[in-house]
């Protein structure tokens, strides 16, 4: 299991699984704040990236409930502990139907709005979930989001062809490790965790790309505040699609923290850029609730 970065630990989280109407099954990590800190001040969904999993997130959670937050991350289908083909899908809209049903019953249980916050590809499928007006939300938080990817030559051919003949055939996990932060630490830990998925699939490909072309032309759609978080030495996803989709949303709900050094995981980099992305996190975050 990856360690969170220095060692730093929420409150243990709370693990339980929840069904999906399709009968798919995600597992689910709760974090509460301390309770001696009052009544809890609002809700955080997570949503993790591309082959990764929810348990590389107790710093963050750590960083949310100190500020008087319940954290609710959960595994994507087909990631980490959840169940579903790996690193595959039955149908193109699964990890926004997933998000549906997990924000659903986190509003059932808390009487609540909660804040979404997604990180690479699962800042795609917030900033798809949010701009498409899924279910509204009391703001939206993007770290890394891949708004943009950058393709080798070849691969759209490849594409085509994977995704009318095989479209769930795995194929090697283009992420490269030593990108991912300035700190070797987290190369490491992630070459060695268990629940990273070392493939991905056509039918994955598919959906990000599309969620892509539609997150970017409904960016003026969208409703809620929106801290946009992104390292400007990323070259896990291309960094200008977070230019572009910030351009494009509403000027009076966004607010951009631009790293300029920054690599791909902005909540893993090395210090003092980490505390550095934290602190833009919890002061934005801090003003509105």
């Amino acid at each position: 299991m990856t360690q969170a970065p220095a060692q730093v630990t929420a409150h243990p989280a709370l693990e339980s699984r929840q069904r999906m109407k399709d009968g798919t099954e995600l597992l689910v990590r709760t974090w509460l704040p301390a309770p001696d800190t009052g009544e809890p001040r609002g809700t955080v969904i997570l949503v993790h990236g591309m082959a990764e999993h929810s348990g590389r997130y107790p710093h963050v959670a750590k960083v949310l409930t100190d500020l008087g937050l319940r954290v609710r991350a959960f595994d994507l289908r087909g990631h980490g502990k959840s169940g579903g083909p790996r690193m595959a899908l039955d149908a193109q809209d699964n990890y926004l139907t997933d998000l549906a049903e997990i924000v659903d019953a986190a509003v059932a249980e808390w009487h609540e709005m909660p804040f979404v916050l997604g990180h690479s590809m699962g800042g795609l499928i917030v900033a798809r979930f949010t701009t498409a007006r899924i279910r509204p939300v009391r703001g939206v938080l993007l770290s890394s989001p891949a708004l943009r990817v950058k393709l080798p030559p070849g691969t759209g051919i490849v594409r085509g062809i994977l995704s009318a003949i095989a479209p769930r055939l795995p194929v090697p996990n283009p992420v490269d490790p030593a990108k991912l932060s300035h700190d070797p630490s987290i190369a490491a830990a992630y070459r060695a965790d268990p629940l990273v998925q070392g493939t991905i699939s056509a039918s994955l490909l598919e959906f990000m790309l599309n969620a892509i072309t539609q997150a970017q032309q409904d960016a003026p759609r969208l409703e809620a505040p929106m801290l946009l978080m992104a390292g400007g030495a990323d070259a896990i996803v291309d960094p200008s699609g977070s230019r572009d989709f910030y351009a494009n949303a509403p000027e009076d709900l966004r607010t951009l923290a631009w790293f300029d050094n920054g690599y791909h995981e902005i909540f893993n980099e090395a210090e003092p850029l980490r505390s550095e992305v934290f602190g833009k996190m919890t002061e934005w975050l801090a003003s509105r609730i």
